[in-house]
């Protein structure tokens, strides 16, 4: 019997974590059907995962490429900025908070599959390693007596209802921009004045009018992203004083050391500026 990628899924962690090198649980699935994978990329999974794929395959097991051990992402709340990146990272919805607010992780939730790590600006999110052979820790909300398939069934679960979200959200996006844009045109025909006699100076003034607002976009968009860049540069030097601010209070001799060398540094920055300010009134 020729092994289905359904079959071959439901073997698998479904951390979603991409160490595989595809997208997620499921085209590795794929993959592995249509005979394009090899039956030991998963790395939560490790051999007992491969050996089972292999066996299914009916292919000789292979050494596992890579081993990831159970972790579950922390993260370090008084450096956090809540640029919310690590909420959009996060495949199964295992996170909390809200844009400038505070995030943090639901452990009981978290599959370990350590996406959100790489997207924070700031580096405040760390995966600890923790003693279980299977996540999420929440695997008895899941549809099996048998640990393994337990969690595995749970994080799929969590990771299609994260997936319906997105859509859903994104599906309502595009209504209220399809709205916003039939309101517009709607006032646009009520208040146009009827149709002049054809004039072919009015064609180049529109066009020239098009490509005037289409710079105006491009160079307001640049202005944009520019002002965002600024603002998590700032955001990040204020989490980097934070940090510092806590780990001479709190800190071991080697972060209290590293932190009293960085506030003297930012004080002697301070100054300059101050100074630099200074000079630029006297002129």
């Amino acid at each position: 019997m020729t092994a289905t990628a359904q079959s071959l899924n439901r073997l698998l962690p479904q951390t979603q974590c991409r160490e595989c090198g595809y997208e997620g649980c499921l085209p590795y699935a794929q993959a592995l059907a249509d005979g394009s994978a090899a039956v030991n990329l998963c790395a939560p999974g490790g051999e007992i995962v491969m050996r089972d794929i292999a066996a299914l395959l009916g292919k000789t097991p292979l050494p596992p490429a890579k081993i990831q051990t159970p972790a579950i992402a922390w993260i370090d709340e008084a450096a956090c900025i809540g640029c919310t990146a690590c909420i959009r990272a996060c495949p199964v919805d295992a996170i909390m908070g809200a844009h400038k607010l505070m995030h943090t992780v639901i452990r009981s939730e978290c599959t370990g599959c350590g996406l959100c790590v790489a997207p924070c600006p700031v580096d405040c999110i760390d995966m600890q390693p923790v003693e279980t052979d299977f996540l999420p820790q929440a695997r008895h909300l899941g549809n099996s007596s048998e640990a393994r398939f337990a969690a595995a069934g749970h994080a799929q679960t969590r990771y299609e209802r994260h997936t319906v979200r997105q859509q859903r959200d994104q599906a309502e996006r595009k209504a209220m921009l399809d709205e916003r844009e039939a309101a517009t045109k709607a006032r646009q025909a009520q208040t146009a004045p009827a149709a002049a006699a054809f004039n072919p100076m009015d064609l180049i003034a529109k066009a020239m009018a098009k490509a005037q607002t289409q710079q105006t976009q491009l160079v307001t968009a640049h202005n944009r992203e520019g002002f965002k860049n600024k603002q998590l540069e700032a955001d990040k030097k204020r989490a980097e004083l934070r940090r510092a601010q806590r780990d001479m209070k709190y800190g071991n001799d080697e972060e209290k050391a590293a932190a009293l060398a960085y506030l003297r540094r930012y004080k002697a920055e301070q100054e300059a500026k101050a100074a630099e300010q200074v000079g630029k009134a006297a002129h």
